[in-house]
């Protein structure tokens, strides 16, 4: 045989030609593959936990879908961020990330025209709508060593409850707030904000037990929702038409790369 040709013979010829071959085949393949996002139930548990006991009501499943539906685009903000190289010299890397890619986006947003303003106004009344307002009457106690025995007797009776009451900083020292029901839980607690929402009774109940101590409560009232008046959130509409047309451009960015991803949601409730 002609010795030019015996090197097609060497083993090593045959491995590397392999290897290349290996290697160019999962390199187009690598092309087609898509970056997985796996939302388990755990995950969506966590999530509504959470969610819930800050709102203090149940989610139902439309809630649930939307909130799943912002994790998966936070996800995609997240992966799109880092492969641009947004996280460099960034310590508190994830959410960060996430706002510079939502900045670059706004950015390009333009100002809008008196027109555009009132029409946004006119088309969006529920976010000038304020929620129903909790009125509540409420005696703080540090703990149940300062609180007698009859106390809630007394309450019930007609005791001046302002005078009995520790200073509470959680209400800057008022006794008597209005409060939408989102706020309630970090002002009295899970237990007298729950009992705050639900409750049909005008007379005071407590004490329920909080992180920051012991409180009465009583609902003297529900202020219900108010429109606030064009005037009144002009100079806020600005930002929040922005901030619209921003959403628009971040849908946008988000359906482009969206194809890129296999995104799997293992919802088993």
């Amino acid at each position: 045989m002609d010795t030019k040709y015996a090197f097609l013979k060497e083993p090593l010829l045959h491995f590397l030609l392999m290897g290349g071959v290996i290697f160019l085949a999962d390199a187009l393949l690598a092309s087609d593959r898509k970056e997985q996002i796996f939302v388990d139930q755990s995950s969506i548990d966590y999530l509504v936990k959470q969610q819930e006991r800050l709102s203090l009501r149940t989610y139902s499943d439309e809630d649930i879908d939307q909130l799943i539906a912002s994790y998966i685009e936070d996800e995609i903000l997240y992966r799109e961020a880092y492969k641009r190289g947004l996280n460099q010299g960034d310590t508190r890397m994830r959410r960060n990330m996430i706002l510079k890619l939502r900045g670059l986006m706004i950015a390009k947003v333009k100002e809008p025209s008196e027109a555009q303003l009132k029409d946004f106004y006119q088309n969006n009344l529920e976010l000038y709508t304020s929620p129903e307002q909790f009125q509540v009457d409420h005696v703080y106690f540090k703990d149940e060593s300062s609180v007698s025995p009859g106390l809630l007797d007394e309450l019930n009776q007609g005791a001046d409850f302002r005078s009995l009451s520790e200073s509470y900083f959680q209400t800057y020292g008022q006794s008597s707030i209005n409060s939408p029901r989102s706020e309630l839980a970090s002002l009295f607690g899970e237990q007298a904000s729950r009992y705050i929402v639900e409750t049909d009774s005008d007379h005071w109940m407590g004490p329920f037990s909080s992180v920051q101590g012991l409180h009465f409560v009583k609902r003297s009232g529900i202020a219900p929702p108010k429109v606030a008046a064009f005037e009144q959130v002009a100079p806020y509409l600005p930002m929040d038409w922005q901030a619209a047309e921003a959403r628009k451009l971040i849908d946008a960015e988000l359906d482009s790369v969206r194809e890129n991803y296999s995104i799997v949601v293992e919802r088993t409730q």
